[in-house]
């Protein structure tokens, strides 16, 4: 009785998932793009200034090339929630929980309609993975 009592987040965190899984802004992972996209737009500026509008180019396709070799390799974030540990699974869904201000899985399913509270989500749950990695 005292394990499944304990596992009771998991249905709701199974949920969790699914609609994270569906959510197009979570499968960009835009820490690694926004690095790669800074790059290149540099390389734009101080080929645009150097050479007009074949140096932009040019400084684009460097600035882009030099931004995917210095970027981190990351994980999507989706696949760092699969991979935690029972606990922080739990305290995740504890915190998503806080945040819909309810415990229902239709309270989240309604939740995320709305543009303004997905991304409050996604913020929590981004700064949640982070803080798990230890980043």
């Amino acid at each position: 009785m005292a394990d499944y009592v304990g596992m009771a987040f998991v249905p709701y965190y199974n949920h969790l998932i699914k609609l994270l899984e569906t959510s197009k802004e979570l499968k960009q992972s835009a820490k690694g793009i926004f690095k790669q996209m800074a790059w290149a737009a540099g390389g734009a500026c101080v080929g645009g200034v150097v050479g007009g509008p074949p140096g932009a180019l040019f400084g684009t396709l460097a600035g882009g090339v030099i931004g995917f070799c210095l970027s981190d390799p990351y994980k999507a974030t989706i696949t760092v929630l699969k991979e935690m540990s029972e606990k922080d699974k739990k305290r995740l869904v504890e915190e998503v929980q806080k945040l819909v201000g309810a415990n229902g899985i239709e309270a989240l399913t309604k939740f995320i309609g709305g543009q303004v509270q997905r991304e409050m989500l996604l913020n929590l749950i981004q700064k949640f993975v982070n803080d798990v990695k230890g980043g």
